[in-house]
């Protein structure tokens, strides 16, 4: 099964992407998680906080489903995201293989 679940924040505007027959809608999408050490959650000394790592994740949404995310959403504006991994695998001008990853969305919730 692939299933993916990610809340978060938007890193950067929608990007919109249309083609002759697809319109794309790009997304940065910040979550964080706490760290973790040794079984434990670390702290910031300072402030008391806990201490998180941050991971950014692409999401592409086809069609329809990624208009009101262009009019409506910003940086920083949270939001639940539904979908599923897909792979890529392409060759850059020097013939070299490269690989992406990305999240295509199935459903997405304003928050």
């Amino acid at each position: 099964m692939n299933i993916v679940n990610l809340v978060g924040r938007l890193a950067k505007d929608p990007i919109a992407r249309d083609g002759s027959k697809t319109k794309v809608t790009e997304l940065l999408l910040v979550t964080e998680r706490p760290v973790i050490r040794d079984g434990r959650v670390q702290k910031d000394p300072e402030t008391g906080y806990t201490k998180t790592d941050a991971e950014f994740h692409k999401i592409i949404v086809f069609n329809g489903m990624g208009l009101p995310l262009r009019d409506h959403k910003a940086k920083g504006d949270q939001l639940a995201v539904t979908g599923r991994i897909h792979y890529t695998r392409w060759q850059d001008a020097d013939g070299n293989d490269r690989y992406g990853c990305e999240i295509i969305a199935e459903n997405v919730e304003f928050l």
